[in-house]
């Protein structure tokens, strides 16, 4: 059989590096990628297991794939779920391989030596982290990568089951992730997104910070921009604002997950900081930023212990106004986590607060994004949207994947992977249009 691989990665950014960095193992030693899983030889789903939805998506779409396989191929699951669930292979029997992510460095290996037999690594707390020697083969874009620089979480929020997945902290020096940031922008990256589970953590385990890595970054030469995502809100101070804003080559783009604003049900989640704490973080974000700046946020409605009360203190605070964008989950229950011991809030009563404060955030997103249209910004050039079938682009307040993208109206060439003026004319949902400053 040709060696044809078919990869799918589920859930966030820092599982598409890893599966990324599966991808290159097989690339290097004579194996052909395919868009199509049936004509695939080895089939591999990197699967999402953060909340409920997640993992009922991942087994979901593993008995599709596993549907699509040819005579002979083969199909293996690694990433978040067998993480969970370690013993997942006495319910998945069907999986030939099931490989942790300790063993994501030798997964070609893994695969190839044991074609005939399957392979069902024993799964424990990972302590895996890539390197800048490891190849990566982009999945997102020719002009845009992740570069994550830490994995697994020491937060322990108490609705949360990411340290019981991806383990706890750990962190890349400085010298290897910027060593591979330089290779990106030689590669022909022009835009650089920093992710880990808590991104102000970083330095913690090198005697360094964050700051010193962002101003490393910005030191790189070259025609590329960055953004750094999830950042944790107590780690947040002004020194930090101040830099993001005067780096150069950094977009003044803010991801800050505050979760709720209730200072009960904050403390209950194990969150480090109170209500009162978010108000004097967006004063400050405002004092120093002015308006040239986004500010994008996640909400969690239903928790365990959340009331009528805390849940209209949550509407109340929306309806202010202050996210450009922003996503909310409904609570999920872990076992994992602490409060997977808590009684839960009726389904009928998540469900009515989740759409009540769903609707409000995107009402509120709606009218905060208005701000931008007529302004001119800077734009990343992408090409033609492959369902659009226009021009397209993402302005520096537009991150990949999870926000909208800029529908360019008078592109007069094809040249794509370029930071251009842009002037934005008007907004359709969470996409803007714009034109061409020439």
């Amino acid at each position: 059989m040709k060696k044809t691989l078919f990869c799918e990665s589920l859930g966030c950014p820092k599982n598409r590096v890893d599966s990324e960095i599966i991808i290159a193992q097989f690339l290097e030693n004579g194996w052909e990628m395919t868009e199509k899983p049936e004509k695939a030889s080895l089939i591999i789903l990197n699967t999402c297991s953060f909340i409920n939805d997640a993992r009922e998506e991942s087994v979901s779409r593993f008995f599709d794939l596993h549907a699509a396989l040819a005579n002979g191929a083969k199909i293996a699951m690694t990433g978040c779920l067998p993480q969970l669930y370690p013993n997942i292979e006495r319910e998945l029997r069907e999986a030939d391989f099931i490989i942790g992510i300790d063993d994501i460095p030798r997964f070609r290996e893994l695969v190839e030596s044991n074609w005939l037999v399957g392979y069902k690594g024993k799964i424990g707390e990972p302590s895996f982290l890539y390197s800048s020697e490891m190849s990566r083969s982009s999945t997102l874009s020719p002009f845009t990568a992740y570069l994550k620089i830490a994995d697994g979480c020491n937060n322990f929020c108490s609705f949360c089951s990411i340290p019981y997945i991806r383990g706890r902290y750990r962190e890349r020096g400085i010298d290897d992730i910027v060593t591979e940031a330089k290779a990106l922008v030689a590669g022909g990256i022009r835009e650089i997104v920093l992710i880990a589970q808590d991104t102000t953590q970083y330095g913690t385990k090198h005697d360094s910070s964050l700051a010193v890595l962002l101003k490393k970054i910005n030191e790189i030469e070259g025609n590329f921009r960055f953004r750094t995502m999830y950042l944790y809100p107590s780690g947040i101070d002004d020194d930090l604002l101040k830099l993001i804003r005067d780096l150069d080559k950094m977009y003044n783009y803010l991801e800050i997950p505050i979760q709720h604003i209730s200072d009960r049900v904050l403390k209950s989640m194990n969150r480090h900081y109170t209500g009162r704490d978010i108000y004097n973080l967006i004063e400050r974000i405002n004092r120093i930023f002015g308006d040239n700046y986004l500010l994008r946020t996640t909400l969690l409605s239903s928790f365990p212990t959340e009331t009528k009360a805390d849940h209209e203190e949550l509407k109340s605070f929306i309806s202010h106004d202050f996210f450009d964008y922003g996503g909310v989950f409904k609570y999920s229950k872990e076992e994992v986590s602490a409060s997977g011991k808590l009684r839960a809030v009726p389904a009928k009563t998540a469900k009515e607060r989740f759409d009540e404060v769903n609707a409000l955030l995107h009402e509120s997103l709606e009218r905060r994004l208005n701000r931008f249209v007529g302004s001119e910004c800077e734009m990343l050039y992408e090409g033609i949207d492959g369902e659009l079938r226009v021009p397209t682009g993402r302005c520096w307040n537009q991150a990949p994947e999870i926000d909208g993208i800029t529908i360019v109206t008078n592109a007069d060439d094809k040249n794509f992977g370029t930071l251009r003026k842009c002037r934005i004319t008007s907004r359709e949902g969470t996409d803007f249009i714009a034109d061409f400053i020439k």
